[in-house]
């Protein structure tokens, strides 16, 4: 699937990334081989800031509040939401430098470019299941996005 056209808002395109390597002919199918390694593994890319998303919102709304504790507050809701954040981020960088090992200047930049904005994304994808939970679903936890 090509699915790495969600992250050219920070990636850019497949051109932009083997630009630079245009002058040896070696590099820059290196770095073409590369991105299409990349786009091979993309919806595994995408699944996790869904995956990760929705299981925080859920862990948040659901055994986090139920423990012992007035965990019930806008600060908890945020620190799970950057809780999503950063392990986000970490499970992308890791699983592209395990799927894909970068072996060409720049591929490296381009992995934690997409690591970021798949953290962002799954702080969307929080935010959006918070919502529907809020609004759908019984919780105890604090209502802020109750309409």
């Amino acid at each position: 699937m090509k699915l790495l056209k969600l992250y050219s808002w920070i990636t850019g395109t497949m051109a932009d990334f083997a630009k630079p390597y245009s002058g040896n002919k070696a590099l820059y199918n290196q770095a073409k081989g590369f991105w299409n390694k990349l786009e091979n593994s993309s919806l595994v890319i995408v699944l996790i800031f869904l995956i990760l998303g929705i299981a925080w919102a859920a862990y948040y709304y659901t055994s986090y509040n139920n423990s012992p504790g007035r965990h019930y507050t806008p600060k908890h809701w945020i620190l799970l939401l950057l809780a999503t954040v950063v392990v986000t981020f970490l499970v992308t960088l890791g699983f592209e430098y395990l799927a894909v090992e970068p072996k060409i200047n720049g591929a490296f930049l381009l992995e934690v470019k997409i690591a970021i904005a798949n953290a962002l994304y799954a702080a969307f994808v929080y935010l959006l299941t918070s919502i529907v939970w809020c609004n759908t679903l019984p919780t105890n936890a604090y209502k802020m996005f109750k309409f």
